[in-house]
């Protein structure tokens, strides 16, 4: 039986990938660092010190763009004119 049914390739090197980010953000490449060598909380570490507080500020973003928005006061894009590049 193949466990492998289904598997993204690409996606577990993403999480590879992020989880190295994760992992070098926290200092935990340093050998004097408590947790060196250790990735448990990683997720949860982030989610506190990186994704939450940008996300919150992201948060009050939207609701002020969503109030200008309502009161008339984003300028109006002509979608002829946006030039979009990757």
């Amino acid at each position: 039986m193949n466990n492998l049914t289904g598997w993204d390739t690409k996606e577990q090197e993403k999480r590879v990938e992020f989880m190295e980010h994760m992992y070098h953000c926290s200092g935990r490449q340093y050998s004097d660092h408590p947790l060196h060598g250790l990735y448990t909380g990683l997720w949860e570490e982030f989610c506190i010190k990186e994704a939450g507080p940008s996300m919150r500020e992201r948060y009050f973003e939207m609701m002020e763009a969503i109030r200008l928005y309502e009161e008339g006061k984003l300028p109006v894009i002509n979608p002829e004119k946006v030039m979009i590049t990757a």
